[in-house]
């Protein structure tokens, strides 16, 4: 445990909205208050989370002029005041927030907690003091400046993340791109196009290089720097993640909240290895294959807990497509499992969610027991023949 309870550090300051409000009003609150977040409520009993992410992904799906708060918005946890800063923490990076209401129930909110106060307070201990290398994420996906959009979106996709350094051929820094600015100025305008808000106004093609649209001046940071230090250039800069570099500008690691998050989560479970983030469509499964799916990751986690490592996330993204075989809905689960012992990347789609998911560690599976292999690890050598059936 950090020894720090919730209520030092939330704030008793929010924005609320109502479920049954026009998307409108929820976007008018965010544009004049800035918040990270506002709370939804159904009268007074607090019903779930708004923000700025949800409400420009929901301009994929939803007509925002016509759309309401309750389309959008995102069920969430309540924490205790009296709550360990370690178990909000916890909360935060399974529930994908960065933020969290803070009440005795949902009909007791009082405050909200966001990630930086926690980061910050955190870092006032000796976790402050130790270096950005111990926390980074060493294996970095990286593209070229030549590199399309189409290529950066697809490649997001396909690792489960949210943010691609551009990097020359010697590997150093050139720009970044993020999912989020990828998302509003190059499929957001799609979306307005089909709604006809868009005539006469020309797109950008998904073929245009990242050159032209990476973010340049990068801020970055050295890995021998402390956490401090890189907790506080996040917040003065309003950013949650920064680019590691050395001393010739060359890309060696990824440091974001979440990183920093994870070790301070750990202290208040010490069994608690690994962690499981739900994202996508999966509100929409019912408890039954929500609990089944916890349960099979967990088993596919203890059964390979020496490949795996000693602790990680499991990023399990869901989604659910309208066709249906059967009765049931076609699913897609992306995985990305982020151990101390590399990163696997897998995805599964077939009818039905919990079938979704299996086919995702079948290929996650595959990746450990061929890295096993590789490294000529005796003890999987058997399992690994018979999984490409040649044994």
């Amino acid at each position: 445990m950090v020894g720090i309870q919730v209520q030092e550090v939330m704030t008793d300051k929010f924005q609320k909205v109502d479920i049954n409000a026009p998307l409108s009003e929820a976007i008018g609150i965010f544009e004049k208050e800035d918040p990270d977040l506002i709370l939804v409520f159904d009268g007074n009993l607090y019903k779930g989370v708004l923000t700025q992410d949800l409400i420009i992904r929901s301009h994929l799906k939803w007509d925002p002029t016509k759309a309401k708060v309750r389309d959008v918005y995102k069920p969430a946890p309540v924490i205790k005041p009296d709550e360990d800063l370690s178990k909000a923490a916890k909360l935060m990076i399974e529930v994908d927030l960065r933020s969290l209401p803070v009440g005795e129930s949902k009909a007791e909110i009082i405050g909200v907690i966001n990630d930086m106060a926690v980061l910050e307070k955190v870092a006032e201990t000796d976790f402050g003091k130790r270096k950005v290398e111990e926390f980074m994420t060493k294996d970095v996906v990286t593209l070229k400046p030549d590199d399309t959009v189409a290529k950066a979106l697809a490649t997001m996709r396909d690792h489960a993340i949210s943010r691609i350094p551009i990097v020359d051929e010697e590997g150093k820094l050139e720009g970044l791109i993020t999912l989020h600015d990828l998302i509003v100025r190059f499929i957001k305008p799609r979306f307005r196009a089909k709604a006809g808000e868009l005539a006469g106004e020309k797109i950008p093609p998904f073929s245009m290089p990242l050159r032209d649209v990476m973010i340049r001046g990068v801020i970055t940071i050295l890995p021998d720097a402390r956490v401090r230090e890189a907790i506080a250039t996040m917040r003065d800069n309003d950013i949650d993640g920064l680019v590691v570099v050395n001393e010739n500008n060359r890309v060696v690691g990824i440091l974001t909240v979440k990183d920093l998050l994870l070790p301070i989560s750990k202290m208040t479970e010490k069994e608690a290895r690994f962690y499981l983030q739900l994202g996508g469509d999966a509100s929409l499964l019912s408890d039954f294959t929500r609990e089944r799916i916890i349960e099979d990751i967990k088993r596919f986690v203890d059964g390979y807990e020496d490949l795996l490592g000693q602790e990680g996330i499991i990023y399990l993204h869901i989604r659910r497509f309208p066709e249906k075989f059967r009765g049931v809905h076609l699913y897609q689960a992306r995985m990305r499992v982020v151990t101390d012992r590399g990163v696997f990347v897998a995805t599964g789609e077939t009818w039905g969610a919990i079938q979704a998911v299996h086919d995702a560690l079948r290929a996650i599976e595959r990746q450990l027991l061929q890295k096993a292999e590789l490294e000529k690890d005796t003890r999987y050598a058997k399992r690994f023949l018979e999984k490409l059936g040649l044994s």
